[in-house]
C-alpha cells in the first residue's frame, strides 16, 4: 500500500541498460524534477555523453548507497515499476533493511488500480492474456507494462518515446564514444540517441510517479499498512 502523501515525495526511480547486466543510468523523479546519474564504473563510454548533458556521473553502489541514505534521512519511499529495480540493489549487496521496509512496486497496485477504476479494460488484459498462454504464446507483461498504464491514464508522451528501443540506441551511443572519443565528435545521429534515451527515461519516471498518485490510498489507517 502506498498513501497519496508517500507518493507525492516518493523517489521515483528508474534503470536503463542491457540485458542481463547492470544497469548502466539511472533517473529519479521526485519533487517535480527529473535527475538521470550515469553510473561510470558500469559504462565509462557513457561519461562524456553524461556531461555534455550536464548529467552526473558516480559508481553504481555509491548511487544505489546514496538513494537509500536520501531515502530514509527525508523519509520517503522509493518506487520502481515491476521488482527490477530492488533487485539491482539486492544483486549488489545494497538491499538493506531500510530499502525492504520503503521499496514500492507499482506494478501489483497499477494492478488493483486498474480492477477498481476500469473493470472492463482489467478483464479485457486478463482475457487476452489467458488467450496468449492458451496458445502456448509468450505472456511476459503483455497487457501490464508502463505504456499500457499510461495509456489509461491518459499521461502526456513524446513523440520520441519508443518501445524497445532503448538498449540499441545506448549501445549505438556508446559504441560511437567508444570509436570517436568525445561527445563533440559524436554523429548528430547518435547524439540524438542519447537524447532519445534521456527523454525516455525521464518519461518513465513521470508515468510511474502518475501510476504512483492515481493508485495510492488516501492513508494507511484506510487502506491497511504496507
Amino acid at each position: 500500500r502506498l498513501t497519496a502523501l508517500e507518493a507525492a515525495r516518493a523517489l521515483h526511480l528508474d534503470f536503463e541498460g542491457f540485458k542481463n547486466g547492470p544497469p548502466v543510468f539511472a533517473g529519479v523523479r521526485v519533487d517535480g524534477g527529473w535527475t538521470a546519474t550515469v553510473f561510470g564504473d558500469v559504462a565509462p563510454n557513457l561519461v562524456p555523453a553524461a556531461e555534455a548533458k550536464g548529467h552526473p556521473v558516480a559508481t553504481l553502489d555509491a548511487f544505489l548507497h546514496e538513494t537509500i541514505e536520501r531515502a530514509v534521512a527525508e523519509d520517503r519511499v522509493i518506487t520502481g515499476f515491476s521488482t527490477r529495480e530492488f533487485m539491482v540493489f539486492a544483486e549488489r549487496g545494497v538491499a538493506s533493511e531500510h530499502l525492504r521496509s520503503r521499496f514500492v512496486n507499482l506494478l501489483p497496485l497499477g494492478r488493483r488500480w486498474r480492477r477498481e477504476t476500469h473493470p472492463e479494460v482489467d478483464a479485457g488484459v486478463k482475457a487476452s492474456r489467458a488467450r496468449r498462454k492458451r496458445a502456448g504464446r509468450w505472456v511476459g507483461g503483455h497487457g501490464n507494462t508502463l505504456l499500457d498504464f499510461a495509456r489509461l491514464l491518459e499521461a502526456p508522451r513524446r513523440a520520441s518515446y519508443g518501445k524497445g528501443c532503448t538498449t540499441s540506441r545506448l549501445r549505438h551511443v556508446m559504441s560511437q564514444v567508444e570509436r570517436r572519443g568525445g561527445y563533440s565528435r559524436l554523429t548528430p545521429t547518435a547524439k540524438g540517441k542519447w537524447t532519445r534515451v534521456l527523454q525516455h527515461n525521464e518519461t518513465d519516471c513521470l508515468w510511474s510517479s502518475w501510476l504512483a498518485e492515481a493508485s495510492a490510498v488516501e492513508s494507511l489507517d484506510n487502506g491497511g499498512g504496507r
